[in-house]
């Protein structure tokens, strides 16, 4: 692989990495400015800002999910000389010690009932269906330039 292929990859992922961030913020604030109007007309015990910020703190989780996921694959698979064992247990540790903070942390929330545990799995939700949003629009992309490769529609 060339210097060249080697920076366009870089820029797709980048590219896409952004795209999921962008519209991960965009499905969030719209799904808690929702959970805003929903919880003001709705009545509880509980504050207003309850199931809003649950949804919050859940997009945010998902998206550092997704973050931590492509900074994973970028730095096992794609090195130069990496092995399929050493990129494979590499991949299985730093995937381990990922999942277990993210356990850490939603058993914290949901033992101490810090946030709503139906709005905190929603707003985990959340961050893939921004992963289909951008898989959609890179799939638009290429079929509307014709090309074989989502690469060169990558703006830089």
């Amino acid at each position: 692989m060339t210097a060249d292929e080697t920076q366009i990859r870089q820029r797709a992922v980048d590219a896409i990495l952004k795209g999921v961030a962008r519209k991960t913020a965009i499905i969030v604030s719209v799904a808690s400015a929702c959970t805003v109007i929903f919880a003001l007309i709705r009545k509880t015990a509980q504050p207003w800002w309850f199931l809003p910020a649950s949804v919050l703190f859940g997009g945010i989780l998902g998206l550092l999910n997704f973050r931590w996921i492509a900074i994973a694959v970028q730095r096992v698979y794609l090195r130069k000389g990496a092995t399929p064992v050493s990129s494979n247990l590499a991949a299985v540790i730093i995937s381990m010690l990922k999942l277990s903070l993210i356990f850490i942390i939603l058993f914290i929330v949901i033992k101490w009932q810090l946030l709503q545990v139906f709005g905190l799995v929603g707003g985990l939700s959340l961050c893939f269906l921004a992963i289909l949003w951008e898989g959609a629009t890179m799939m638009k992309q290429t079929l509307n330039t014709g090309e074989k490769s989502g690469y060169q529609t990558i703006k830089k």
